[in-house]
């Protein structure tokens, strides 16, 4: 979890160039960008059916996101970077959603080092 909340602030920073353009052009992209944000708030430590739930949603919300923005790219003039970052997002989402409703944690944990 300490790796998703820096992830979604870079995700904000790098997004935040664009936000002017796509407020004018498409609020629809804007909105659907914010849910997504929201629902991928770092989740409580709460029964395992509730933490699956909330990262089914999270990774509904982003998947979202990804077809509205390759549904209106010419339209909206998302670049193919910021579709390829949205696209990382979507892809993190599902990595975490699986894991989770595995009952796995949400990102593996380091290899151990063995010094030899």
């Amino acid at each position: 979890m300490r790796i998703l909340l820096p992830v979604v602030a870079m995700m904000m920073l790098a997004g935040s160039c664009c936000e002017a353009s796509e407020q004018a052009q498409c609020p629809e992209l804007t909105r659907l960008r914010s849910a997504a944000v929201q629902a991928s708030k770092p989740m409580t430590r709460s029964l395992m059916s509730g933490r699956c739930d909330a990262y089914v949603q999270a990774s509904r919300a982003w998947s979202a996101v990804v077809d509205y923005a390759n549904d209106h790219q010419d339209v909206c003039d998302i670049s193919d970077r910021l579709l390829g970052d949205l696209e990382t997002r979507r892809r993190e989402a599902v990595t975490a959603r699986n894991n989770v409703c595995a009952g796995r944690p949400v990102r593996p944990f380091p290899a151990d080092i063995v010094l030899q």
